[in-house]
């Protein structure tokens, strides 16, 4: 039973090695050798593990998807009052800043999603656990009286994600929003959507994730 484990650990280093490789090179640029280069191995131990690259690359972006899920939905659990748990996932739904690792990773893999099915297909997944995870706060603050909606709860879900996805391309692109201005707008959406004053974000203390890419 040795063998299946030294395989997947040998997969799961050369995943790894791609994440590297993608962050510095970005994703259009990486090749076989990038990744081999970055694991200490030879080109030919990545095709023998991955026949495919984008094999590979799904593997990479799947990772990034679930981390990312996964760190809001249990930042939101972490607070029983649903405008604390609105206020930790607005912020952890930006990137820290252009080096957020994980979040640039997620916006270089979804422009290929018109072109590569598994790509479509992990960018709806992350699109919908996200809306989903705002709509259940939202429904909750709405049922407990913390909340007033302005539109319907699964609205202001989906204008929320769209939002961060927008201001989130700006912070890690470098063009025309910085992180703490995203932020501000997003609040701001946020306090007219659901008629509740939120934390603005000078006041709420950082927390949540390393988002660096290594757990």
């Amino acid at each position: 039973m040795a063998r299946p484990r030294r395989q997947d650990a040998r997969r799961e280093h050369l995943v790894g090695a791609a994440r590297s490789a993608i962050l510095q090179r970005g994703l259009g640029a990486t090749r076989v050798r990038d990744i081999a280069d970055q694991a200490g191995v030879a080109t030919g131990t990545v095709t023998y593990y991955f026949r495919e690259l984008d094999e590979l690359f799904d593997l990479v972006f799947a990772e990034a998807v679930d981390r990312f899920c996964t760190d809001r939905e249990r930042l939101a659990d972490a607070h029983g009052d649903p405008g604390r748990q609105l206020t930790a996932v607005l912020r952890s739904g930006l990137p820290t800043g252009p080096d957020d690792e994980l979040c640039y990773l997620l916006y270089e893999f979804s422009p290929q999603a018109r072109h590569r099915p598994g790509d479509a297909l992990l960018r709806k997944q992350l699109y919908e656990r996200q809306v989903a995870l705002y709509r259940r706060i939202l429904v909750d603050g709405a049922e407990c009286g913390a909340f007033t909606l302005r539109s319907p709860a699964g609205q202001v879900a989906a204008n929320l994600v769209a939002l961060e996805d927008a201001y989130g391309y700006h912070v890690i692109a470098q063009t025309s929003v910085q992180r703490h201005e995203a932020e501000r707008h997003l609040f701001g959406y946020a306090t007219l959507a659901t008629s509740t004053p939120l934390p603005s974000p000078a006041e709420t203390p950082h927390g949540g994730t390393d988002r660096s890419g290594h757990q």
